[in-house]
C-alpha cells in the first residue's frame, strides 16, 4: 500500500487526480503499465501494433537523459486506474489560514479542502498510460540501469477508467496522442537545451553582428523560404542544419547538452564559417541591410518564380556550400573562399538548371549535386 498527496480536478466527463510518485513504485512489479501491455482498450492484435510504434531509440533518448541530465524534468504522465480498490481520503481544513496578512475565508477554506487529499493504491489495482508511453518505458531502462535514481518523483495524473465506458478511455487516448502537438521544425530549435547545435543556432541569431540583423531569419518555422520573400537571407531551421553538417557528429551527441568549453569551441566553428561566407559575399549583407538590388558576378540574386533566382538565396543551396566547406582544411580556406567566389549560383545557369530547378525546386539526386559543386570548384566546368 502507498500513500500519494493529490489534488483533485474536474474536466469534462473526468475527474482526475494530480500526484506524484517514486520513480521506484513506478516500475516495481510494474505497477504502471503502457496501453499495449493491457488487455483492456484493445484487442491482441491492435496491441502488437501498438507495440511496434514505440520507438526503442526514442525511448534509449528518455533513458540516458535521465541518466545523464541533472536538470531533467517531465511532463505528467496520465494514467488510468482499472480494477483493483484505489481510495481517497479527503483532507479537511480547519484551521485559519492567514496569506500576506490577509485570512482566508471560510467558503474559500471548504472549497480548499475539497480539493486536497490522498490517494491510496493496494497495489492490485491495473493502471495504464494514455499519455508518456515512451517516458514510461524510458524511466523503466534508466530504473533498470541504476536504481539510485529510484528516489526521484515524477508527475502523474490519474483518471478512473471505467470498463463499461472503455469507449470514453479509448477516445481520451486518442485525443492526448493525436492532438497532442510536439514541437518541431524551429520551434524545437528555440526550446532545446540539449542539442548543441539548437543552442548555438540561438546564439548565431543573437550574437553574430550579421546573422543578428532584423533581416538575416525568416520567420518561417520549415528550412523553406517563399519565393516571394525578398528580404529574408535564411532560416532558423537552414541554420541549425549547417551548424551540424560543420560540427559532423554522430545523431547521439545531440542529445546531451556538452561541456561548457565544447559548445564554445562549435559556436566558435559556426562562427568562422559565417565569416569565411559573408567575407566572399560582402553583397550577402548588403542585402540583409536591405539592398534588393544586388549583383554578383554581373548577375542580380533574388528568389522568383520564373527562374527560381540564386542559390545563395535557397536553403538548399546554403546547405551546400556548407558540405563543400567542410572538403577543405582550415589551411585550405583561402583556397575555399577564392574557388567558392567564381561559382555561378543563379538557379538558370546550366550547370544547375534541371537539376536543382526545373519550373520548380527539385529534391532528388543529392549526391550528384554535392559533387557538382565539388567539380566546378576542380574548374572542370
Amino acid at each position: 500500500m502507498i500513500h500519494l498527496a493529490c489534488l483533485r480536478g474536474n474536466i469534462g466527463f473526468w475527474t482526475y487526480y494530480s500526484t506524484i510518485m517514486k520513480i521506484r513504485d513506478i516500475v516495481s512489479d510494474n505497477r504502471i503499465i503502457t496501453v499495449s501491455e493491457s488487455n483492456e482498450l484493445y484487442t491482441r492484435n491492435i496491441n502488437r501494433i501498438l507495440q511496434r510504434e514505440i520507438s526503442t531509440s526514442r525511448i534509449s533518448k528518455i533513458s540516458n537523459y535521465i541518466l545523464n541530465t541533472d536538470e531533467r524534468f517531465f511532463s505528467s504522465l496520465v494514467v488510468a486506474i482499472h480494477q483493483g480498490t484505489p481510495k481517497r481520503t479527503d483532507i479537511d481544513l480547519y484551521e485559519q489560514i492567514e496569506i500576506e496578512g490577509s485570512t482566508i475565508s471560510e467558503d474559500e477554506l471548504i472549497s480548499l479542502g475539497s480539493k486536497y487529499g490522498i490517494l491510496s493504491l493496494s497495489g492490485n489495482e491495473q493502471i495504464f498510460a494514455l499519455d508518456g508511453q515512451h517516458r514510461l518505458k524510458g524511466i523503466r531502462k534508466a530504473f533498470n540501469q541504476n536504481p539510485d535514481i529510484g528516489d526521484l518523483e515524477i508527475s502523474l495524473t490519474f483518471v478512473i477508467h471505467n470498463h463499461d465506458e472503455v469507449e470514453r478511455t479509448r477516445r481520451l487516448f486518442t485525443v492526448l496522442n493525436k492532438y497532442a502537438e510536439k514541437p518541431r521544425g524551429a520551434e524545437l530549435i528555440i526550446l532545446d537545451e540539449d542539442d548543441v547545435a539548437a543552442i548555438n543556432t540561438r546564439r548565431l541569431v543573437t550574437e553574430h553582428p550579421i546573422l543578428s540583423k532584423p533581416n538575416a531569419i525568416s520567420n518561417s518555422k520549415t528550412g523553406a523560404i517563399s519565393n516571394s520573400d525578398n528580404q529574408s537571407f535564411t532560416t532558423l531551421v537552414t541554420l541549425n542544419s549547417i551548424n551540424k553538417i560543420i560540427y559532423n557528429r554522430t545523431s547521439t551527441y545531440y542529445t546531451q547538452r556538452p561541456a561548457e568549453e565544447d559548445l564554445n569551441a562549435l559556436y566558435q566553428k559556426s562562427v568562422n564559417y559565417w565569416d569565411t561566407f559573408f567575407n566572399v559575399y560582402p553583397e550577402i549583407v548588403s542585402y540583409i541591410d536591405g539592398n534588393n538590388e544586388i549583383e554578383i558576378l554581373e548577375e542580380k540574386i533574388s528568389r522568383n518564380h520564373e527562374t527560381g533566382g540564386s542559390l545563395l538565396l535557397r536553403p538548399v543551396g546554403q546547405e551546400l556550400i556548407a558540405k563543400s566547406y567542410m572538403k577543405f582544411n582550415q589551411d585550405e580556406i583561402q583556397d575555399f573562399s577564392n574557388k567558392l567566389r567564381r561559382v555561378n549560383f543563379n538557379l538558370s545557369n546550366s550547370n544547375w538548371k534541371y537539376l536543382f530547378w526545373n519550373e520548380k525546386m527539385l529534391g532528388k539526386e543529392q549526391k550528384l549535386k554535392n559533387c557538382m559543386l565539388l567539380y566546378i570548384y576542380n574548374g572542370k566546368i
